[in-house]
């Protein structure tokens, strides 16, 4: 909560803010209303699902927090401490989504409520952590993932990985010929943008600038998109072509809020700004086509004009 006011503190910061959100909530009521129930009530239920699984995690990470350094020690070790917590701030996301849902298609509310529970479900289930803590191991070959993709000779390797799967699809059709060219993209990609977020703020704090933190991340994609894009339309065609720059275009773009975020938030919070951010943008791509450019170029401005604040801080 303390992060958020600190992010919302300015007027103009709680005005856009009110304008992002008043846009989604168009976006979603426009996209609910003209889909079939069937339809409709799948995507409410990974939805609520997933939000579900999200807010479980960020409340047993909080509870955890306050269990082993918070002040509320004792508390949070109560069990019944611990219920009427879990159960207070679920009770506010379940009152948020029932809302959302509302303005969305009212009788998706039989969907989403029982998703969202599911969702905290199967995020108390599968939750542990501390493990990652533990097992120090599975750390070290995450770094060296996170220092082999952003090379330029990464890109090449993964653009020629790439042209090396695409050249046999080509017996299957041109629509698995485009489907197994975007879903190639993304994977690879994936491990083009790995971003390690503590790099991000000892960057940002040392005094360098966005647009440098953002190259010297991005030269991996940089050199995969000038080798794929030129080799998909030579061995395949312009639309695959156009396919893998769309993809990898919007990958980049991924990269850039991720990063945009790090400089701003912890790990955690930027993570789940830039997963609400993306839903944003691929809901008005699909929505409102002519106004994307708009909305992307506000909340790219809004967060590098936050970040400024952020460089040579030492504190």
């Amino acid at each position: 909560m303390n992060t958020i006011r600190a992010t919302f503190a300015g007027w103009h910061d709680r005005i856009i803010a009110a304008l992002i959100l008043l846009a989604i909530l168009v976006v979603v009521h426009a996209w609910f209303a003209d889909r079939l129930w069937m339809s409709a009530a799948w995507a409410a239920l990974s939805g609520s699902m997933a939000i579900g699984m999200g807010a479980g995690r960020l409340v047993a990470t909080r509870l955890a927090f306050h269990a082993s350094d918070g002040l509320l020690a004792a508390d949070a070790l109560h069990p019944k401490s611990r219920w009427r917590y879990m159960t207070a701030w679920h009770s506010i996301g379940m009152a948020l989504l029932a809302v959302v849902a509302l303005i969305a298609r009212p009788s998706l509310l039989l969907v989403s409520m029982p998703a969202y529970l599911a969702g905290v479900l199967v995020a108390r289930m599968t939750g542990n952590f501390g493990m990652p803590r533990r097992i120090a191991g599975l750390t070290r070959p995450a770094w060296v993932l996170q220092a082999w993709s952003h090379p330029p000779i990464s890109g090449v390797v993964a653009a020629t990985v790439l042209l090396v799967l695409l050249l046999p699809a080509r017996t299957l059709g041109m629509n698995a010929l485009f489907a197994i060219a975007g879903i190639g993209t993304v994977l690879l990609m994936l491990i083009l943008i790995s971003v390690d977020d503590a790099v991000v703020r000892f960057m940002t704090v040392a005094g360098h600038g966005p647009r440098r933190i953002i190259v010297h991340h991005a030269k991996g994609v940089a050199s995969f998109l000038a080798i794929a894009v030129p080799g998909c339309w030579a061995c395949l065609g312009p639309i695959a072509s156009g396919i893998v720059a769309a993809t990898g275009g919007s990958m980049l773009l991924l990269l850039t809020l991720r990063i945009l975020a790090y400089r701003l938030h912890a790990k955690r919070f930027a993570d789940f700004l830039v997963s609400i951010l993306a839903a944003l943008l691929l809901l008005v791509a699909y929505s409102m086509p002519v106004a994307l450019p708009v909305i992307m170029i506000a909340v790219l401005w809004q967060l590098q004009r936050r970040g400024r604040t952020k460089t040579w801080l030492l504190a």
